[in-house]
């Protein structure tokens, strides 16, 4: 196994706005995982109170598609909250919202300034599964509470991870390959950091948003 170390430092965003939310990672089969690497590192920030929720992920790799997998991600509504606050998922993927509130929420979706749906969702009720087929930032509102937010980021790779509240993230099952590093943040700006990584190999990448 090999450990290197490396970091990189973002330009100054324009605005800040500390936010506190719940991490979450792709999950597919993939094959040949044996021989696959890990990307590992912290995300941090004098900018924020914390960099808890950042999404990490390798970008689009060229000539390279890859099938959704069969289980949609989940979101909840719980206690006037969407669980969990930022979910990355493949493109072509699916979410299943649910709303575990025993009173009425609904679903507004909003890629861009455009409206994907605006659905209802009974306390209680069953479930309604989404399917993402453009990528990029999806925002998840509810109307009916307007302090509610959430964010699904819509990849075109299953390969991220999302910091947990120390800033850590890990991608794992990365196969041997150099790629494109990105971050994306509810308030800063983008990372982005050449990444080459070889077979049963794992290497640590801290990144730096400022």
């Amino acid at each position: 196994m090999t450990l290197s170390s490396e970091s990189f430092k973002a330009a100054r965003p324009r605005r800040v706005t500390p936010f506190v939310i719940v991490s979450v990672a792709i999950s597919i089969g993939l094959a040949d995982v044996t021989s696959a690497g890990t990307i590992t590192g912290k995300v941090t920030s004098l900018l924020v109170k914390d960099t808890h929720h950042t999404v990490v992920y390798i970008d689009r790799i060229e000539g390279k598609t890859f099938d959704p997998p069969p289980d949609p991600g989940v979101i909840d509504q719980i206690n006037k909250e969407f669980v969990p606050h930022v979910l990355p998922i493949l493109k072509g993927g699916s979410v299943s919202f649910h709303n575990t509130d025993s009173f009425l929420h609904n679903i507004h979706t909003y890629q861009g300034r455009r409206t994907l749906f605006n659905v209802a969702v009974l306390g209680g009720g069953k479930p309604i599964t989404k399917t993402f087929h453009e990528a990029g930032k999806v925002s998840v509102l509810c109307d009916v509470h307007p302090e509610m937010a959430a964010y699904i980021l819509v990849l075109e790779t299953p390969y991220s991870a999302v910091t947990d509240e120390e800033g850590q993230y890990k991608i794992d099952n990365v196969p041997s390959g150099s790629y494109t590093l990105k971050t994306w943040h509810e308030t800063l700006e983008a990372v982005s950091q050449p990444v080459t990584i070889q077979s049963n190999e794992t290497i640590e990448l801290n990144l730096e948003l400022e």
